[in-house]
This record gives C-alpha cells, sequence and structure tokens, in this order.
C-alpha cells in the first residue's frame, strides 16, 4: 500500500546523516508547492510559516518533506531510500512476500520524488515499514526479519535462529536525533493517542490515500491510517505497526491507528517488564 506519513522519518532521517539538515533547521512553510503542471499541499490546507524540521514531523507537513528532498538530491535520496531496503523482500521466510515499489525514483521528473518523499506515489509492505523503522530507533543497523528466534526439533534438539544484521543504514547520531524528533511528535504532535503513561514513545501517524483501481488519481472518500513507533524510545524493546484499512468513523490515523499502538505498548511494556522511565502522572 501508499504508507503516507509514516515514511516522512524515513526522510528526514535521510537528511540528517547527509549533514543537510538538523532538528531545529528551518524553513518557510507557503502551505503548497507548484511541480510541473500539480499542486501539493498539506494535509490541513494550511500555510505555517517558518517551521523547523522537528514541526514538520509533529504537524506532518508535506512541503517539508520536500524541501528536505530537493536539499538531498534525488540521487542520493534515492540511495537513502534502497538501504533501507524499500524495493525489494526483506528476505523473511514467508514465500507470499512482495518487494513493493520504488521505482518512480528513478524515473524523469521531480514530482515522483517529492511525492515518494511523504510516503505517496510509491508502495510498500507494512513488514518493509516495521523494519526501515529498526534502524531508526536501534543506533542506525538494518537486520534480516525473523519468524522465530529458534526452531525446535522432535527430537528435542533446539535449532538458533541468529539475528542477520544488513549492515548500517544511517549513523548512530542520526538514530539518536530521529528518535528525539519522533517522541516530539507523540508528546506534541498528531501522535499523543500512542503514548504510553511512564514511557517516552517514538512514532508517527501516517493517513494514507488510496489509488483509484480504475484509473489515475485517488479515491475521494477513502483513506488507510497508520502508526509506527517503538519504545522505550532511548533503548527499544519493540516496535509495532498498526495499519486501519478504510476506517469509517474517522479521518486520521491519530483517532485511529495511534490508540490501538498505544494499547499494545502499554501492554507490552508491562508484560517484558520495562522499568517506567518517569513518573506516571
Amino acid at each position: 500500500y501508499e504508507p503516507g506519513s509514516i515514511f516522512k522519518p524515513v526522510t528526514l532521517a535521510a537528511g540528517l546523516d547527509a549533514g543537510k539538515i538538523t532538528p531545529g533547521a528551518t524553513y518557510v512553510d507557503t502551505g503548497e508547492e507548484k511541480i510541473d503542471q500539480f499542486t501539493i499541499r498539506n494535509s490541513d490546507k494550511k500555510a505555517h510559516g517558518r517551521q523547523t524540521m522537528t514541526e514538520v514531523l509533529e504537524k506532518s507537513l508535506n512541503t517539508g518533506t520536500i524541501f528536505v528532498e530537493r536539499l538531498l538530491g534525488k540521487a542520493t535520496f534515492r540511495a537513502y531510500v534502497e538501504k533501507f531496503g524499500f524495493g525489494e523482500r526483506t528476505g523473511i521466510r514467508l514465500a507470499t512476500e512482495v518487494k513493493g515499489d520504488a521505482a518512480g525514483l528513478r524515473r524523469a521528473g521531480e514530482i515522483f520524488a517529492a511525492t515518494i518523499s511523504f510516503g505517496q506515489g510509491m508502495a510498500a509492505t507494512p513488514l518493509q515499514m516495521a523494519m526501515a523503522y529498526v534502524p531508526l530507533g536501534n543506533g542506525g543497523l538494518r537486520y534480516k526479519p525473523r519468524i522465530a528466534e529458534a526452531i525446535l526439533r522432535p527430537d528435542g534438539q533446539k535449532e538458533a535462529v541468529p539475528a542477520e544484521p544488513l549492515g548500517p543504514v544511517v549513523s548512530a547520531q542520526t538514530s539518536r536525533l530521529i528518535s528525539a524528533m519522533l517522541v516530539n511528535v507523540v508528546e506534541n504532535g498528531h501522535g499523543k493517542r500512542a503514548a504510553v503513561p511512564g514511557y517516552y514513545v517514538a512514532g508517527k501517524t501516517g493517513t494514507a490515500q488510496i489509488p483509484n483501481p480504475n484509473g489515475q488519481g485517488y479515491l475521494a472518500d477513502a483513506t488507510i491510517g497508520s502508526f509506527v513507533g517503538y519504545a522505550p524510545a532511548d533503548d527499544p524493546r519493540f516496535v509495532i505497526l498498526v495499519k486501519i484499512d478504510r476506517p469509517k468513523t474517522v479521518q486520521y490515523a491519530e483517532s485511529s491507528a495511534a490508540p490501538v499502538f498505544g494499547e499494545l505498548a502499554k501492554f507490552l511494556v508491562s508484560y517484558l517488564q520495562v522499568a517506567p522511565e518517569r513518573p506516571v502522572e
């Protein structure tokens, strides 16, 4: 599916890692970008004026990720997207896995990279998106996902399935910075309902349009809401992706996927006996 704004942290992590931005770097949000014959607007249809890169994630500003993609240039942006694993299978042992589609970054024209910077005009699997958040939270390393930690044989033998690192995607410093920015999304931005009392949670909402199966453009009355995040933010024990297709009673993921994430994360920190990081108000 087209993941939408949950992809934005990938774009900003690339900008941080390449030295093109800092969390406090600013740009002027005019509310829209005109590219060729297209006009791209923020989801709230507003112009916010001067904004920091942290606020780009907090307010989920499409114009902000386009700004970062332009600083990177299409070739560098594409290299980072591919390093994160988009456009290829993760290698999990499931025969039905597909590779998604990031081929727009190889097409001529500015519009394709611009829309991919905020997660539209591309396709990813939920597993790809969840695995892309792993290096954001773990110090920058990408891993091949496993179905199980070990296999127990009928004769009692236990065969370990070791974690398989696939190399660094971003630096440890970038991982720390983007994690702090994603904590701000949950503390101050659209991810408030994903919060877990007593813990710092890092994550991002995404409300994606659904392509029209019968022609160009997108369906007018349907969306997919997602939330991806990890906790505790400074030493994550898990990554969770929640994806809700065509929610009926709410429009944005902050009211659909984010609360589900919050419930799951609250259960997991208790189940895993993770000590609280701060007082519970």
